[in-house]
């Protein structure tokens, strides 16, 4: 009996040992070595850089570095080293590299200089493209520089502009206007490639809403979706993300009306493939742009108009989401594996939110609207407006920023008491652990108890 319990002990410590060493094997000694290692091998170092309280950090350890696909890539083309950062070599490394979320993923020579940088918790397939890049980064002895002054001659050449997008890519710079140039040079033919369309088709991308590539989605809208596969549902979700958001964004940063003017027509055309009320949309976004960009007199004009879109939005969306809430607990019974990895109190968020997507989504829309009132105008009647709108979000979602935003409004209107009274109930209400908020918090508190 002695004999089988001992062969159970030895057969279970090297089932255990095979599993902890079919995954990425992380080597030992100072940085220093480390990088001296990597110079005579000729190889990148993969530096996963951690903390001891980073959930992420945890989560990559336990669910991706021991499976043996990752620990085949990585072990074969890097020197997997990982780093305290708050621990010895970690500190200096974390302020060189200017570290500041984990987990963070250095690919760097063995004289230190960086090739690529990536980080987050991340699924094995997109942890070994992630690698794939730092590869072809390493492999381009071209510098972004290089390419840069390149393209400034050669922005003719698509078979050019084509590498210094990937280029790019692989560096996470914005490409909108080098996809303009290449849309604009390239052949149809070589532009309706499949692996051209699905690479265009990406969420990481950034697309101007007014050139050549908007266009040429725009014209071969249906060519695209039947090349590609994708639904009309998708291809809009994408592009409303890359080209839409991206296009509003800079916008409001360049307070540039005929880029604001192409955001709303690329807007108006996917909002059209959805059967979405497009004169709705574009009201709700002037309404936003005009607020964003500081124009007090045409977001004036609009903020009324805006709320009633969203009150009539309003209508059955409680049903709705009871509706939607009834199809994620049924698909809950039949394959509850997506939430295992969720911690209690993700889990409760993730059950609760699921009853009142759409309610907490039209509660803060008519939060910021109400916010933008409160901040931009000094018309009574519309404050007295803006503070319905508040309650009306504090009805819908009872989000501590709703609360936050009511006193906002009540302040600026004088009622310092009333004020007070909701920016305190903020307070109660706001995430615990999130030193920001509650410095925001705090702030307003202390201005509206001291009427500064």
């Amino acid at each position: 009996m002695m004999k089988k319990l001992v062969l159970s002990i030895v057969i279970l410590c090297g089932f255990s040992i095979s599993l902890l060493a079919q995954g990425i094997q992380f080597r030992e000694g100072s940085w220093k070595e480390i990088l001296e290692i990597a110079k005579k091998e000729n190889k990148l170092v993969f530096v996963d850089n951690y903390t001891s309280w980073c959930g992420p950090c945890k989560k990559m350890v336990s669910e991706v570095f021991p499976l043996k696909e990752v620990g085949d890539f990585y072990n074969a083309n890097f020197i997997c080293y990982k780093l305290d950062c708050e621990k010895g070599d970690g500190v200096e490394v974390a302020k060189t590299y200017q570290i500041m979320s984990f987990p963070t993923y250095l690919y760097v020579d063995g004289n230190g200089k960086l090739f690529y940088r990536s980080g987050a918790y991340m699924p094995a397939e997109k942890f070994i493209e992630e690698g794939k890049i730092a590869l072809a980064e390493f492999s381009d002895k071209r510098t972004i520089e290089e390419w840069e002054a390149l393209y400034a001659k050669k922005r003719g050449n698509a078979s050019f502009v084509k590498g210094y997008i990937a280029k790019r890519n692989r560096a996470k710079l914005d490409n909108a206007d080098i996809f303009d140039q290449y849309v604009s040079i390239e052949k149809e033919k070589n532009l309706m490639d499949t692996t051209f369309l699905k690479e265009l088709f990406d969420y990481e991308n950034k697309l101007n809403a007014g050139g050549a590539c908007a266009d040429f989605i725009m014209k071969n809208w249906e060519r695209i979706r039947e090349m590609t596969g994708m639904q009309n549902q998708k291809m809009v979700e994408i592009l409303g993300y890359s080209m839409g958001s991206y296009s509003y964004r800079r916008a409001v940063k360049e307070k540039n009306e005929e880029r604001f003017n192409s955001y709303l027509k690329v807007m108006a055309f996917l909002n059209g493939k959805l059967g979405v009320n497009v004169a709705n949309e574009e009201v709700k976004s002037r309404s936003r742009y005009y607020a964003a960009i500081d124009d007090r007199t045409r977001f004036e004009e609009l903020a009324e108009k805006h709320a009633d879109i969203l009150f009539e939005e309003e209508k059955d969306c409680l049903k709705r989401d009871k509706e939607k809430y009834m199809q994620f607990l049924q698909g809950l019974i039949k394959d509850a594996s997506g939430l295992a990895s969720q911690t209690p109190e993700q889990l409760a968020f993730t059950i609760q939110f699921a009853g009142i997507n759409e309610s907490a989504s039209l509660a803060f829309n008519f939060r910021d609207l109400a916010a933008n009132v409160a901040r931009l105008s000094d018309d009574q009647k519309l404050l007295n407006k803006a503070m319905t709108w508040a309650l009306e979000a504090i009805t819908l979602f009872g989000n501590f920023t709703c609360y936050e935003t009511l006193a906002e409004v009540l302040y600026k209107m004088g009622y310092q008491k009333e004020a007070l009274w909701q920016i305190e109930k903020a307070l109660d209400k706001m995430p615990a652990g999130n030193d920001a908020i509650a410095a925001r918090i705090h702030g307003k508190l202390d201005k509206i108890k001291n009427n500064k």
